[in-house]
């Protein structure tokens, strides 16, 4: 009787055993497909990381070249403004006109010309010349919006809001600015 609950006590024991190693099959198995689902989750995402690096490069790019044109533009705005400061008080010369972009020149065919007293210097009377430029596209208002990337200032604040070309040179309108040149 001992040898017979000593077998039975084994034979017990394999079933324990046996069916505590299915179970830790089971378990492990989807342990290993848990660990394959997150090992092709993480493919996924350091892809998606290298896709966003990329992109996140060409946008700073992207930046960096916009800076640069605000930079520039904004220095040669300061040179225009500087430059009409100073032809503002001096005598009457050859105007300078700043070239576009695109190699065209204003010549002045809508500029009015006005002639004023600018004072006396030693007993003699100096004119100085007032140029006021007129809008290109209605010829009413004075031209005050700078056109990008062509830089022909021509239109008033009016058709500089309705215009996509320059009515000068015909390139499309990327932007525009509103110059102030009043004093």
């Amino acid at each position: 009787m001992r040898i017979e609950i000593e077998e039975k006590r084994k034979t017990q024991a394999r079933r324990i055993v046996e069916a505590v190693e299915q179970g830790l099959m089971k378990t492990l198995r989807a342990k290993d497909e848990e660990i394959n689902h997150i090992g092709k989750l993480n493919l996924f995402l350091e892809e998606k990381v290298k896709s966003l690096f990329v992109e996140n490069q060409i946008w700073r790019d992207v930046a960096q070249s916009n800076e640069a044109t605000v930079n520039t533009l904004r220095s040669n705005l300061q040179q225009v403004l500087a430059a009409v400061e100073r032809n503002r008080w001096e005598e009457p010369t050859v105007a300078d006109d700043a070239q576009s972009c695109c190699g065209s020149n204003d010549e002045g065919d809508s500029e009015e010309e006005v002639w004023e007293l600018a004072g006396e210097a030693q007993g003699k009377k100096r004119m100085r010349r007032i140029s006021r430029t007129m809008c290109r596209s209605c010829g009413k208002g004075e031209a005050s919006v700078l056109l990008l990337p062509c830089r022909h200032m021509c239109l008033c604040t009016v058709c500089g809001s309705s215009l996509n070309t320059c009515p000068i040179c015909k390139s499309p309108k990327n932007a525009s600015l509103h110059v102030n040149l009043s004093s």
